[in-house]
């Protein structure tokens, strides 16, 4: 068993992990990309092609990197952050932050051409988000000293690039990523000449600010380039010639809590993945949606679908040149129905890595710690808590419970530890209730599991189930 001032460390440092995404964060990433969207020549296309909602969703998308790991209610953050040529979460930061933009644009110019509008809108969020952070003073330049300062203290307001014409990186997907490199180490001696010149006269703010600015402007620059490349490039060809359809109906269980939350799917050991979307409203009933892909390479490939109270299905599917092939899926109820947890039985692999998807593993001087997605929670609501472990020796389960009181900001949250395994005089865990009361302005899980095992061989369930 672990002794307590080191349970407390690990509690200690993944509450920072949940809300530390949010303590650092260049802040006019909206305005940005607001801005950068109204200088595309070609914007009434892009809005023809995508539809003027999906467009403006960019505005949000833009901040998906700085929601890692969190439920975001019809999609998790990490469906469009999490991809085989990424499968771990990265640095914002210089210089770490290099090794996002080849993945990421790549994955994006392949979402445009294959994915659905709304797929491909969100997915396009990742390297815009990667893109204008590094723009940002403290972000350039490594181990700059006043970080929050420097990337906050900016008017958001004033960022405007009327007149700009935009650059095409490159007028394939090759020369593209080589323009993009390029227009990114521009930048980045940019900001980093204007984090010294912000240093130099800190704390003064009214001196700082301007410098700031001058950072995000020619950050609005960049990113304008950047999405005239990717939607010149990307929205060449609605249909290639060659290339197959695919159209996936699924059927899940309703999702008390969350039954908005869209299915992925995936094709394995490609990287093709995407999230179906609802053919109406699911109530309180089953989800029923579709999940859709054009210009695939023909072959057969094996299928998974996944949602969270549902366990996964396979299906294998060959696709024909010039054919759109429709199959069905139906995915059964987890045991217990309704589990909120996403990967509770650790079955979903589908990021070439030997790993669980959705569970992140921390090295700790003991075993190691596996942390689940976040699960979100509804105020007014009573929860289950429950795990079926395999090895009672060396085990340690447990959630970390993160509430914040309406109207306060999320840094001023409370996380407390709620242990399931073990459980002193019991012989086996037993399950645990907790209410959410009524007014909270935030609630949520995150299961961690210590154990020297793969957390299959530990853990066979663990599961956060609503109740009526």
């Amino acid at each position: 068993m672990l002794r307590a001032p080191f349970t407390r460390i690990i509690v200690w440092f993944l509450a920072v992990c949940l809300w530390s995404s949010a303590t650092f964060a260049w802040g006019p990433h909206p305005e940005i990309t607001r801005a950068a969207l109204d200088v595309l020549p070609n914007l009434p296309e892009i809005k023809a092609r995508l539809g003027e909602e999906n467009v403006n969703a960019l505005l949000q998308h833009c901040l998906l990197p700085d929601h890692r790991g969190r439920d975001l209610g019809r999609y998790y953050a990490d469906d469009y952050l999490l991809i085989p040529a990424m499968p771990q979460h990265i640095s914002h930061v210089m210089p770490q932050v290099e090794a996002a933009f080849e993945p990421y644009f790549r994955r994006a110019l392949q979402a445009l051409r294959t994915e659905t509008p709304t797929n491909a809108a969100r997915q396009i969020g990742p390297i815009l988000h990667f893109v204008e952070d590094v723009g940002a003073p403290p972000h350039a330049k490594p181990n700059c000293p006043h970080h929050g300062e420097l990337e906050t203290w900016v008017r958001a307001d004033l960022i405007r690039i009327e007149g700009y014409r935009p650059q095409l990186l490159g007028t394939n997907e090759e020369e593209a990523l080589v323009g993009l490199r390029k227009r990114i180490e521009q930048l980045v001696a940019f900001s980093s000449e204007r984090a010294d010149r912000a240093l130099a006269v800190f704390p003064d703010r009214e001196k700082i600010e301007p410098i700031v600015l001058e950072s995000a402007l020619e950050t609005t620059r960049v990113t304008a380039d950047l999405l005239y490349t990717l939607f010149v490039l990307g929205l060449k060809e609605e249909d290639i010639p060659g290339t197959a359809a695919l159209e996936v109906k699924i059927r899940a269980p309703a999702l008390p809590g969350n039954n908005e939350q869209e299915p992925r799917v995936v094709l394995l050991g490609t990287p093709y993945a995407t999230c179906a979307e609802a053919d109406q409203p699911p109530g309180d009933g089953p989800w029923v949606g579709t999940a859709r892909w054009r210009n695939l390479p023909p072959g057969t490939y094996r299928l998974v679908a996944y949602r969270p109270g549902a366990l996964l299905a396979e299906k294998e599917v060959t696709l024909g040149p010039g054919n759109l092939t429709k199959i069905d899926l139906e995915l059964s109820s987890t045991d217990p129905p309704g589990n909120l947890v996403y990967n509770p039985d650790f079955c979903l692999s589908t990021l070439g890595v030997d790993e669980p998807d959705r569970w992140m593993a921390t090295p700790q001087r003991v075993g190691r710690v596996w942390q689940s997605a976040v699960v979100m929670l509804r105020p007014g609501k009573r929860y289950q808590l429950g795990v079926s472990v395999n090895e009672k020796e060396g085990v340690r389960v447990s959630f970390l419970l993160t509430t914040v009181p309406a109207g306060k900001p999320r840094s001023e949250g409370k996380t407390e530890q709620i242990v399931l395994w073990p459980a002193e005089g019991k012989q086996s865990p037993e399950p645990v209730e907790i209410a959410i009361a009524e007014g909270t302005g935030s609630a949520s899980l995150t299961g961690q599991i210590i154990t020297n095992l793969k957390p299959a061989q530990a853990v066979n369930n663990i599961w956060v189930v609503e109740q009526p």
